[in-house]
């Protein structure tokens, strides 16, 4: 229920955070002949910043030269951005599902095996999405920076004159859009157990345990002496009396039988060994 109610709103500050940032530089210029110039930077998402240029004074005069700032920091914001959006739309759907198709998202079990697929997809794009994104901001900054502006102008550069930076950006909202991101992250990766519990897997992998070796020792041994125990009646032991040679008299006693009468062996063991009656006719 947590991710249901915070993936959302976690994806929603992520990329307004980042996608609708602007920023603005204000550089006020005095050269040697005492006049003023007031310059205004202005960048924004994506930072395409070697797009966006101004016009400088050059102190001599009226003459004014085009500067341009450096640095392509787009395709980092703009894979942070997109992540974003597709989370924002993907919790929302899965939001739908779990309230009102609830039967549909169980039947098969299909529906929390691709919610655990997804949810692991999304913990990896967040990853790498932010990191990328920190380690572009970090960049847009420096180019940006007072320095870097003030290296760019001919007239700032001469040390007659004088430079000063008036404002600078606002890196806030960068920055909260940056731990958004290992916000999600975090989100979404401790949301893989739940998701994992939710397809049934890890019951599968409980329903036949794995013995030890000693545990299946133990149990050879136990059913060698419950099953193979040879202290009372040997198996295969038959119940009539066998004719024995009589040595004094040098005679053979025979069995008393009735000629014709079917006489009865039976296998006398332990109960899990016993076998069949076997009917012969002695003639």
């Amino acid at each position: 229920m947590c991710m249901v109610i915070f993936a959302p709103l976690c994806a929603i500050l992520a990329f307004a955070t980042c996608g609708g940032y602007s920023g603005q530089i204000m550089v006020k210029v005095e050269c040697l002949n005492k006049t003023q110039n007031n310059i205004s930077i202005s960048f924004n998402y994506p930072f395409r910043l070697q797009q966006v240029h101004f016009n400088a004074p050059l102190c001599e005069g009226t003459r004014k030269e085009t500067v341009f700032l450096e640095g392509d920091y787009s395709s980092s914001p703009q894979f942070f951005v997109t992540v974003s959006v597709l989370a924002f739309l993907y919790s929302l759907l899965a939001t739908i599902v779990y309230i009102f198709y609830q039967n549909k998202y169980r039947e098969k079990n299909r529906g929390p095996v691709a919610d655990f697929l997804v949810t692991l997809v999304f913990s990896s794009m967040w990853l790498v999405s932010s990191i990328t994104w920190a380690k572009s901001l970090s960049g847009v900054k420096a180019a940006t920076g007072v320095n870097q502006i003030l290296l760019l102008m001919s007239a700032c550069r001469a040390q007659e004159n004088l430079c000063e930076v008036v404002q600078e950006p606002v890196w806030t909202n960068l920055n909260m859009s940056a731990a958004f991101g290992f916000l999600n992250f975090f989100l979404w990766a401790g949301n893989i157990w739940f998701a994992y519990k939710e397809t049934g897997l890890h019951k599968s992998t409980q329903r036949y345990p794995s013995r030890t070796p000693s545990e299946k020792r133990g149990s050879f041994r136990q059913y060698s002496q419950t099953s193979f125990d040879q202290s009372g009646t040997g198996f295969g032991q038959r119940l009539y009396n066998q004719g024995s040679f009589d040595l004094s008299s040098g005679g053979l006693s025979l069995p008393q039988t009735n000629l014709g009468q079917p006489m009865f062996y039976r296998q006398v063991g332990s109960p899990t060994s016993r076998g069949p009656l076997i009917f012969v006719n002695e003639m």
